[in-house]
């Protein structure tokens, strides 16, 4: 396999010429460039970007670490990094979890043996404590709240999002309400906040009857409010934590006859908007381009987004200045 030093060699120029026009960097004569590019073809001769990456100390990839890959608020906040990555010359890497802290540590490893240039996590199992131990191999930023850690952040306030929709409705009259959330409450910072706001709105825990956990996919909109019916007839509320969750949820009600009940997801899908059901826009895709743009400066900075709870259907409000362009257009 060919080297610089053979290009050189053939080429009859140095190997720092050969390298500037290899690396496209300084002056080099047209002549001179015709030369080695002649050289470089007759070789058959490819940059080795590892190599150059090494000796840079730069690898211009950046790893987003993810706990699912096919999950409609990763794949909206993963789309936003990866274009502020592509604007920037850099190249992003999904690394999917499952949650999983062995894989989030390997992740972590990775950046320890300089496979990254930084390390972007979406969400997490590990405590930050861990994340902190590895920012001396390289950058590291999180789309969540980290607190009085030394990490930055770019983020949504997802207890005042979720309590100004919670009073929303208690404001509009809808008190019997189910909620449907990710996780369990004692491992899902977003799942804890949930609850924390509906008992900070209606002053109770909510029954855990009409809370279901684990909730992912549309399957879980759909077994949710069949649940949630089974223990109160008289709900008026379906509160999903996504909008696919909340499709689901909306496709089950009109199956039963229940169109009263009013839906509400998260994330501002074009789903939602589609199907007229409110939503709580968490601003995913600003989130995820200041997450990028944070990676990489000096100082820690905790960037946090507002959020926009986009109300449709009987919530609707037409002097809402938060209301989407197309809301205001169409309707």
């Amino acid at each position: 396999m060919a080297n610089i030093r053979d290009v050189a060699k053939l080429s009859g120029h140095s190997i720092s010429t050969v390298s500037r026009v290899i690396n496209q960097r300084g002056y080099v004569a047209g002549k001179t460039a015709a030369e080695v590019r002649q050289a470089m073809k007759t070789l058959n001769y490819h940059r080795n970007d590892l190599a150059r990456a090494l000796s840079l100390g730069k690898t211009y990839r950046v790893g987003v670490v993810l706990p699912y890959v096919n999950h409609p608020y990763f794949q909206k906040l993963a789309d936003a990094i990866i274009s502020a990555a592509f604007a920037n010359n850099y190249q992003a890497t999904f690394l999917q979890s499952n949650y999983s802290p062995e894989e989030e540590i390997k992740f972590l490893d990775m950046l320890k043996h300089h496979a990254f240039d930084g390390l972007i996590f979406t969400s997490r199992a590990i405590p930050f404590d861990k994340l902190v131990e590895y920012k001396k191999y390289g950058p590291i930023t999180c789309c969540e709240d980290t607190f009085d850690y030394p990490l930055s952040s770019a983020f949504t306030d997802r207890r005042a999002s979720f309590v100004n929709a919670l009073q929303t409705l208690k404001d509009q009259g809808y008190t019997k309400i189910g909620m449907t959330i990710s996780r369990s409450e004692n491992t899902s910072q977003s799942a804890k906040l949930t609850t924390e706001a509906y008992r900070e709105v209606f002053g109770e825990d909510i029954r855990d009857e009409l809370l279901f956990r684990e909730s992912k996919t549309m399957f879980d909109g759909i077994t949710a409010v069949a649940q949630f019916l089974n223990y109160e007839p008289d709900l008026q509320v379906a509160f999903c934590n996504g909008d696919e969750i909340a499709a689901g949820a909306k496709r089950q009600l009109k199956e039963m006859n229940r169109s009263d009940v009013l839906v509400t997801g998260q994330e501002n899908l074009p789903i939602s908007f589609l199907m007229g059901f409110s939503s709580i826009d968490h601003r995913l895709t600003e989130m995820g381009e200041e997450a990028f743009e944070l990676l990489f400066k000096d100082e820690i900075i905790k960037k946090p987004i507002p959020s926009r709870f986009m109300r449709r259907g009987k919530l609707r409000d037409d002097s809402d200045q938060n209301q989407d362009e197309i809301d205001r257009i169409l309707n």
